[in-house]
């Protein structure tokens, strides 16, 4: 029988990484962080593409309710100032375009009422969507969510400024409301 002299008190113990470790770890999470990245740049983008959505989605739905509020009042032509919505613009009132459709809300009485300049969109935008994103003439992210601008005849395009190649297109002349939701586009 053979009999063993090591010490049972004498245990090797290891703490911690060695420096191999500790290598392959930080390769390992930089390889992961590599793939993560891209991810999380196209969750950013969705992120927008959805805002603008259901801000489109929202505008066309007050388009098309205003629209309904002009035949149900019985009207056939232009209007001005037609009460549509409560505590809105000029509490709510539309000017409503020969077609039946809203062109712009300002008070001065006009007989047949048009869409025809950027300040005619921003006070549709305003008017039709309540706690409406802000909207002006600049590019600029910091002065507004959105870049406004007129296409003749009759119709706006609304350029969201944090992701400029989305953006929502207005026609009042068939009410058509359009959103570009192609971030690539």
């Amino acid at each position: 029988m053979q009999i063993s002299h090591e010490n049972p008190k004498k245990i090797n113990t290891r703490q911690g990484f060695t420096l191999i470790e500790l290598v392959v770890t930080i390769i390992i999470l930089a390889i992961l962080a590599v793939i993560a990245l891209p991810k999380f740049i196209n969750i950013q983008q969705d992120a927008h593409v959805s805002n603008v959505q259901g801000t489109g989605g929202a505008f066309a739905s007050g388009i098309n309710l205003a629209h309904v509020k002009w035949a149900a009042m019985g009207h056939s032509g232009p209007a001005d100032n037609l009460p549509i919505y409560q505590n809105a613009g000029a509490d709510g009132q539309l000017d409503m375009n020969l077609w039946g459709y809203p062109a712009q809300n300002y008070p001065p009485f006009e007989s047949s009422p048009r869409l025809n300049n950027s300040n005619d969109c921003m006070s549709v935008w305003r008017t039709i969507l309540q706690d409406a994103p802000s909207v002006s003439t600049s590019t600029d992210v910091s002065v507004s969510d959105y870049q406004v601008t007129y296409i003749n005849p009759d119709q706006c395009r609304f350029f969201y400024n944090a992701l400029n190649t989305l953006s929502i297109y207005y026609d009042s002349r068939n009410g058509q409301v359009i959103t570009d939701k192609d971030p690539n586009s």
